[in-house]
């Protein structure tokens, strides 16, 4: 295999920037290695399979469909999630206007769910770059869930499906905000070998 094949293997679907990177430093490997006496085809050999370290540098850096999504602020689908929440308070007040005790069990959730988006909007705004675009697109969505989960909690059904919506949605919502922090540092590591990040 020659080391442009074995690039194409490797780098396949990485931005451009990272392939830039990336492909660089394993030339630079070949190249030493040939140097020393082994013929292209061994050279590249010792880089190891390409599928693997194709999976090994996505772990690390972002692919070229990510970082054009987060390269500029998803403003529609900021606004689009916020719509939601509003809509969903709204929707929880209009159902619960004729029981007082109904409205004050279900109002919190959506209330509390809005405040989270306005405050995350507020935090991701104030200062933008790739890192805060991403993780906080992301975690508009563990908002929406939360305020739906804090109704559940406050207003309980009796089935076992609402108990075990009460005890999987938590660890759901945490493993969502572990893998929004996890793909916000690879665009903004990515998005960061380009240049600085345009609003």
């Amino acid at each position: 295999m020659t080391l442009r094949d074995w690039l194409g293997a490797a780098l396949h679907d990485l931005a451009p920037a990272a392939q830039d990177r990336v492909a660089g430093e394993y030339a630079a490997h070949v190249h030493d290695a040939m140097d020393s006496g082994l013929t292209e085809a061994q050279a590249v050999a010792t880089l190891g399979d390409p599928g693997q370290v194709n999976r090994a540098l996505r772990r690390t850096y972002a692919t070229r469909d990510l970082t054009e999504q987060y390269q500029r602020p998803p403003r529609r689908f900021w606004g689009t999630m916020l719509l939601l929440q509003l809509g969903y308070a709204i929707l929880m007040i209009w159902n619960n206007l004729e029981d007082r005790a109904d409205l004050i069990r279900h109002l919190p959730g959506p209330l509390i769910g809005l405040t989270l988006m306005l405050a995350l909007s507020a935090l991701v705004w104030r200062r933008p770059d790739p890192y805060r675009w991403t993780l906080g697109a992301r975690l508009l969505v563990v908002c929406l869930m939360l305020s739906q989960w804090i109704t559940a909690l406050l207003a309980p059904g009796q089935d076992t499906l609402d108990l075990a919506f009460l005890i999987v949605l938590p660890l759901a919502l945490t493993g969502l905000a572990w893998d929004a922090h996890r793909t916000a540092r690879r665009v903004s590591r990515t998005l960061s070998l380009e240049g600085p990040a345009r609003p």
